[in-house]
């Protein structure tokens, strides 16, 4: 008895170290369609071979405000190689964050990545567990799901995890 408890902590310890090293299993993003600002369509088809972050925001949310210009400065460090940005951004019953308000903010801002409109939230709703603004999804370049950032990143330490994932 002794025996076995022995080893089933031995392959315990085992399993929670490969865990630790190799991390968990990345998982599809789950399927998605939505029109961008331009009324083309974009869905998990631009997701392939490119390392993408999918940022949840809204116009009047200040911790959104706040680090679209880290966003936007990351779109143009980025440019040209296989990392792309999309926002999606998410109605409340505030009129700046129709569809209307989101068009006039990413003209303002001059956002140089794709935006879409989730309406009805329907893609929020599938991609996260929580109502938290804002949230960003990053995937790797088979569109798998890396990481969930609720709340800014840390952008010195997604470069980094940006970097290693185009490197692969």
């Amino acid at each position: 008895m002794k025996k076995s408890l022995a080893a089933l902590a031995a392959l315990a310890i085992i399993a929670l170290a490969a865990f630790t090293l190799f991390g968990a299993p990345a998982n599809p993003a789950p399927s998605f369609q939505l029109t961008n600002l331009h009324n083309q369509a974009v869905s998990n088809q631009n997701l392939q071979g490119k390392v993408t972050l999918i940022n949840f925001w809204f116009p009047t949310c200040p911790g959104c405000v706040s680090e679209m210009p880290k966003l936007i400065k990351m779109a143009h460090d980025y440019q040209g190689k296989d990392f792309q940005i999309l926002g999606i951004a998410e109605p409340t019953s505030n009129p700046a964050d129709s569809l209307d308000g989101v068009k006039n903010y990413v003209a303002k801002q001059g956002i140089p990545f794709e935006v879409m409109f989730d309406g009805d939230k329907a893609v929020a709703k599938k991609f996260l567990k929580t109502e938290l603004y804002p949230t960003s999804v990053l995937l790797n370049k088979k569109g798998e799901v890396l990481k969930t950032f609720v709340g800014e990143p840390d952008f010195a330490a997604l470069y980094r995890v940006v970097d290693d994932e185009m490197a692969k």
